[in-house]
């Protein structure tokens, strides 16, 4: 008979596991929303981030308008890099002088709604409650007109932030942007138009008369491709305790380990082929979660089997995983994985051709992982006919 741990040790344990994975998931839920993520960005696109500080700076203090373009691939950090400049300039005072206007493309999905959410946030609604307008260029004349107090000096400057810049190459005739670069060009008010993207073919989607209205300046951020020190310092900032867990013994010996981390086989092993395979530090801190999720009362640091568990579960495909609860039955008929073929139209329903929606390769894979599979439906499986 084995001996039972204190009752109070075993819910002292528990609380700890507790805290520990709080923390370190809100570390990967904050991650690059932090001010030391932003910062830490900051340095390792020194020239970019200056270009973006001055280009805004000019706005804000000279009444200069601009437009420029940041480009790069989803997780590199883009929304990071413009928010820790603009905190950095209402820090020291100079965005006081001026509005910022976010918007999105996954959430403005047309002119209409673009406009309705730059009134909000320019606090102009009361402004516009009783005006009736001719046109699109008409209203955002008269939103902008509405921050003057004076000369084109004095008019308070806006920032405008597009998120998702290609959605908005959408929008009919694309009249959104029309207008905030005709702004923008012409000096009718101070404002500076930054779009965010991925796409590097951003230039293309826009039509002749918007692209004659852009100033063609792009900001290009190409994430550094070292493993080491890069993605490994990555990785040990994402894993670490921070100053303020309430365990401070515990603490030390958890960013102690992590740091041992980085020498064992198996964990650079896993880090490596993630790495290869993208750069996108969202992967990065999914395979993570995953290993935070296995730690236990018995089991309380990260240990290589549990990067290469999670691993196994960061590459399993869904449709593979979807195959485990099938029974043979289901399985020999492949329920709610086939569809019919297009061209069977006026075949009774009985007769109609079907077409299986998975790779012999993922169907072998599932085979390979469930039990009791009768011989001859592995054989059927693995042959030409199937």
């Amino acid at each position: 008979m084995g001996l039972k741990r204190p009752r109070s040790l075993a819910q002292s344990d528990n609380e700890l596991l507790k805290e520990v994975q709080k923390h370190v998931r809100l570390n990967l839920q904050l991650w690059g929303t932090t001010k030391e993520a932003g910062e830490r960005l900051a340095s390792l696109y020194s020239v970019e981030t200056q270009h973006l500080e001055e280009l805004i700076t000019r706005t804000l203090t000279l009444g200069e308008s601009n437009s420029a373009l940041m480009l790069a691939a989803r997780g590199t950090g883009k929304s990071s890099l413009v928010n820790t400049v603009l905190k950095r300039l209402e820090e020291s005072g100079t965005l006081t002088e001026g509005m910022v206007v976010r918007l999105s493309g996954l959430l403005q999905t047309d002119d209409r709604q673009a406009l309705k959410e730059i009134t909000c946030q320019l606090k102009l609604e009361n402004a516009t409650a009783d005006k009736v307008f001719g046109s699109f260029a008409e209203n955002l004349a008269f939103l902008l007109e509405s921050l003057r107090c004076g000369s084109k000096e004095t008019s308070k400057p806006v920032i405008f932030i597009l998120d998702e810049f290609d959605l908005f190459c959408h929008h009919h005739n694309q009249t959104l942007l029309y207008n905030l670069f005709d702004v923008a060009q012409s000096a009718q008010a101070p404002i500076c138009v930054l779009g965010l993207t991925c796409r590097l073919d951003v230039i293309e989607l826009l039509e002749k008369r918007v692209k004659s209205r852009f100033s063609h300046r792009q900001i290009h951020l190409f994430p550094p491709d070292k493993f080491d020190p890069y993605y490994l310092d990555t990785f040990k900032q994402l894993l670490e305790l921070s100053a303020s867990f309430p365990f401070k013994e515990f603490s030390r010996k958890w960013n102690l380990n992590v740091a041992r981390l980085v020498e064992d086989n198996n964990v650079i092993k896993v880090l490596k082929r993630l790495h290869n395979t993208t750069k996108d530090i969202r992967a990065l801190k999914t395979l993570l979660l995953l290993c935070v999720c296995q730690l236990s009362d018995e089991q309380p640091q990260l240990n290589g089997q549990m990067f290469v568990h999670a691993q196994s579960l960061f590459v399993s495909e869904a449709k593979i995983n979807m195959l485990q609860g099938l029974s043979v039955l289901q399985l020999c008929l492949c329920l709610e994985l086939v569809r019919p073929v297009d061209n069977t139209r006026g075949i009774q329903r009985e007769y109609q051709l079907v077409q299986l929606m998975m790779t012999p390769a993922q169907v072998t894979e599932a085979l390979r992982h469930l039990s009791g599979i009768p011989t001859d439906v592995q054989q059927w499986a693995g042959s030409s006919f199937a």
